[in-house]
């Protein structure tokens, strides 16, 4: 079988929310969301675009070490907001690989997951997932199953598929893990308001289940 080139680390994704007290009188508001965070020459995040169009830049660039300058990656962001700008207290980078089409001679893997919530936000697919596992990686990635079209109302279907290797990975507990699946590139094929997006997934205790989502 040949070997698909991606490969994710199916890790806890924690953002931890400062504490405070009673004796508190005032504590910012936090938020959580999805975002494309733009990365500059130095490796710092200088501004974030959140899926309903909102644009902040940071108030304080963010320093992320793994990052690669002059990037844009997407993550899950715990920010504040002040005015105009933005403080980010975490991020954390998620799973976002471009759909591809499998070469004809794939084993697809099917290895049961929990996907706990799913939207569509912008450009993207976005879900929580939960996996059964202890400390390997798990292959994952989506796969482009192809478009078809309605021939009386020409509404178009695309069909994504969740391919999940868990990779003989132990049950030992659920391990959280945050996707966006990138949907930028059917731009041109399909009409929002009208097509729809048929993503399968093989859930536990429900198997091969279909969520249907507006493109």
């Amino acid at each position: 079988m040949k070997k698909l080139r991606f490969l994710a680390l199916m890790a806890m994704t924690v953002l931890l929310l400062p504490a405070c007290s009673d004796d508190d009188n005032w504590s910012p508001s936090y938020i959580t969301d999805f975002a494309d965070i733009s990365i500059d020459m130095d490796g710092n995040v200088v501004e974030m675009l959140l899926d309903n169009g909102s644009a902040y830049q940071l108030a304080t660039p963010y320093s992320l070490a793994e990052a690669k300058s002059d990037t844009t990656y997407r993550a899950i962001c715990l920010y504040t907001v002040d005015r105009e700008a933005a403080t980010l207290h975490s991020v954390s980078l998620t799973f976002s690989p471009d759909p591809i089409v499998a070469p004809s001679d794939l084993e697809m893997k099917n290895d049961p997951c929990v996907i706990q919530s799913i939207w569509r936000g912008s450009d993207y697919i976005n879900a929580r997932m939960l996996v059964q596992g202890q400390e390997l990686q798990h292959y994952v990635a989506f796969i482009d199953k192809g478009i078809t079209t309605d021939s009386r109302s020409s509404v178009k279907i695309l069909t994504i598929e969740l391919y999940h290797d868990s990779n003989n990975d132990p049950a030992a507990f659920t391990r959280t893990f945050y996707f966006s699946c990138p949907l930028r590139m059917y731009a041109e094929l399909l009409t929002q308001g009208r097509d729809s997006i048929a993503f399968i997934v093989n859930q536990e205790d429900k198997g091969m289940t279909t969520f249907m989502l507006p493109y």
